[in-house]
């Protein structure tokens, strides 16, 4: 298996008189279409190396390659355009847009892209099929459950298709039955392909992962 993603000697510093090591001295790999929990309770740093694997930060010290490719230290408009095309999203907060539909919402990151009417529409309504949500493609957020919402999300992961998959405590705002169907999900993605990292406080969600990283002050400690 190759390496999808690699950190090397990763630290994170942020310096507001007094200097935070959110990050210091990680360095770990991530073969492709492995399925791995980054497990950590609060300060950790695991969203601080969260960020960074989604490009949405960059490190101050050490080097992020991404299927190969350094993110270190790109510009942003580098590191936006290579999130449109190697990573699906998928947060705890659900981060859909109330206005638009369930649809709508999964179709929006593809225009963004410049995706063609025809192939994002195909993509749309193939991603919430696979999530159950045919019959919801209509339905705003507020007119869905929480485990729904989820789904919507999980498809707007899932239609760019992307090789790596950031679910950041996608279980955490929901109850125990749509929690399961959730990382059931999580593991149907990764049977098909995707690489899924996994960020979460809770061991329970973490064990259900083949292999499990855990990250305290800053550093991978297993």
């Amino acid at each position: 298996m190759s390496a999808l993603i690699e950190l090397q000697h990763v630290s994170k510093i942020y310096d507001g008189g007094e200097q935070v090591r959110a990050l210091d001295d990680v360095s770990l790999t991530v073969d492709d279409g492995e399925f791995v929990a980054v497990i950590g309770q609060s300060g950790s740093g695991k969203s601080t190396l969260m960020n960074i694997l989604g490009c949405l930060d960059v490190p101050t010290k050490g080097r992020y390659l991404l299927v190969g490719r350094d993110m270190s230290r790109v510009s942003p408009a580098v590191g936006a355009a290579v999130r449109s095309r190697k990573i699906g999203f998928i947060f705890q907060g659900f981060h859909l847009i109330p206005s638009l539909t369930a649809e709508e919402n999964v179709e929006l990151p593809l225009i963004y892209r410049g995706m063609g009417r025809e192939e994002r529409r195909r993509r749309t309504a193939e991603a919430l099929e696979r999530v159950g949500l045919r019959s919801r493609v209509r339905h705003r957020p507020s007119e869905l459950s929480g485990g729904q919402q989820q789904r919507v999300a999980i498809a707007r992961a899932l239609a760019a298709s992307p090789p790596l998959i950031l679910a950041d405590e996608p279980t955490g705002n929901l109850d125990s039955a749509s929690g399961a169907q959730i990382m059931e999900m999580l593991h149907e993605l990764n049977r098909d392909g995707h690489t899924v990292v996994l960020i979460t406080h809770d061991n329970a969600i973490a064990n259900a992962a083949p292999r499990q990283i855990v990250i305290r002050d800053g550093r991978v400690v297993r």
